[in-house]
């Protein structure tokens, strides 16, 4: 439990450096359940940011980040390669995160925030998502 927490700090770190939501989340996860972080991962993760595209009307992009961190780890890199555990463990995110939040959508999710100082509330959701998502990977890997 306390490695998940200090992922739940590196993410709110990274997003409180400048990082946003997706991107914090992604970089928190693979650094510490990779072999190696790529530098690739926070470019990976930009788009996804704001709700996808800054739109605020998609998905959360901390859980979007949660996915990319998923995808990376344990994706596959051949068509024909078994994706259950990656498919496991992002309907298991999905799922708790649902359970906490009620919606994954960016709207949704903002205007139950209400108005946010320094987007305070985000990064905080950020490092629960990356906290949430370490929780899931350690219960896997028992």
């Amino acid at each position: 439990m306390q490695q998940n927490s200090n992922v739940g700090e590196k993410a709110f770190e990274y997003h409180n450096s400048g990082y946003h939501c997706a991107e914090a989340v992604s970089k928190a996860i693979v650094e510490a359940y990779g072999t190696e972080c790529s530098n690739g991962i926070p470019q990976v993760a930009t788009a996804f940011g704001g709700g996808v595209g800054r739109t605020n009307q998609e998905l959360c992009g901390a859980l979007s980040g949660g996915f990319i961190a998923i995808g990376y780890l344990y994706g596959r890199s051949e068509p024909w390669a078994d994706w259950t555990v990656a498919s496991d463990l992002a309907a298991k995110l999905i799922q708790r995160f649902e359970r906490k939040y009620a919606t994954t959508n960016c709207g949704a999710l903002l205007a139950k925030f209400g108005r946010q100082d320094n987007m305070m509330q985000c990064k905080q959701l950020s490092g629960e998502v990356a906290a949430m998502l370490a929780d899931i990977i350690e219960e896997a890997t028992l």
